[in-house]
């Protein structure tokens, strides 16, 4: 049986990437109920910006309960070390899922050693996606007693690594290092990219931009419509904090703005407001992050078809 869907208890190894705003409860299922892992990201299934600790973790709450109402499948929920978490909001959020009983983290952030054995010990799963994908991270996260571990290269949507080693490299290094089940994120998109995932060692994926272009997805029209209408050669990418991280993005304000700061040494952009711009639909509120081979998808899919599609590549 393939390892990842043995230790997620889940039938296909697709695990939906935690995309903040534009997750829902909705998604989520869609993803579980096809046989792979949904993700709540932050924000997920709000409809509102909300304040304060205490306000997000209720919000969170309704968006598990909803979650659950909609399947009986495992699910996850995104978390991050304090080291990424200076307010508190994730500690709340860890919390929040021993009250509701929700088993899986996918953890985002550097190797935290202690917590990650914590978590553990409090009876969590634990996927690790370290943000610049390093040998000497895996295996310090393995030692941690992570479960399963995110090969992602720079070929991916979202926060990209600053480094730039590309998916393929970055899975095959990692799974060479570990021997915990590596998962590959970044370019895979269909089939055929997961089979070559598979080929350099990887025994799964975790999903991102594939999932925005998905019927369950709550990204906004305008976004869908611009990732399927733009072409590949007009993608742009820039830097933010200090050079450690890299958007890719359609060419509009926040990124072409970001070039140009670059340009002029600042590496501190923004890659703008989230809820105004991928949930509402103002490309020019944010950046419209995408992988570096969203030009193959050609059609809005169900979660269902996506996950058949993609584990297709893993699953003899």
């Amino acid at each position: 049986m393939n390892r990842v869907c043995e230790i997620l208890d889940i039938k296909y190894p697709i695990i939906q990437g935690p995309m903040a705003w534009i997750t829902s409860p909705e998604m989520v299922a869609a993803v579980s109920n096809a046989g792979g892992l949904g993700v709540l990201g932050t924000s997920a299934g709000f409809e509102e910006v909300v304040r304060g600790i205490d306000e997000t973790v209720e919000e969170m709450r309704k968006a598990i309960l909803k979650t659950k109402k909609l399947t009986d499948k495992p699910f996850g929920l995104n978390v991050f070390p304090s080291e990424s978490d200076p307010y508190g909001f994730s500690k709340a959020m860890v919390q929040l899922m021993i009250e509701e009983d929700v088993k899986v983290m996918v953890v985002s952030g550097n190797v935290a050693p202690e917590e990650f054995k914590q978590w553990k010990e409090e009876g969590f799963t634990l996927i690790f996606r370290e943000d610049n994908p390093t040998v000497r991270g895996a295996i310090e996260a393995e030692k941690a007693r992570v479960d399963i571990i995110v090969a992602t290269g720079c070929d991916e949507g979202g926060c990209m690594p600053g480094i730039s080693t590309g998916t393929t490299a970055a899975t095959m290094l990692l799974s060479e290092a570990v021997n915990i089940p590596v998962l590959a994120a970044g370019g895979i998109v269909n089939t055929r990219m997961a089979k070559a995932a598979s080929v350099v060692g990887a025994e799964g994926a975790l999903v991102g931009t594939r999932f925005i272009l998905s019927k369950e997805c709550r990204a906004a029209d305008s976004i869908k419509n611009d990732i399927l209408e733009t072409h590949p050669d007009d993608y742009i990418t820039f830097s933010q904090k200090g050079g450690q991280y890299k958007w890719r993005t359609t060419p509009h304000k926040v990124g072409i703005d970001g070039i140009e700061a670059n340009k002029n040494g600042d590496m501190n952009t923004t890659p703008g407001n989230f809820y105004e711009g991928m949930f509402k639909g103002d490309l020019d509120a944010s950046v419209n992050t995408i992988f570096n081979v969203a030009s193959l998808i050609n059609s809005i899919d169900s979660c269902e078809d996506i996950v058949k599609e993609l584990a297709a590549g893993f699953v003899e």
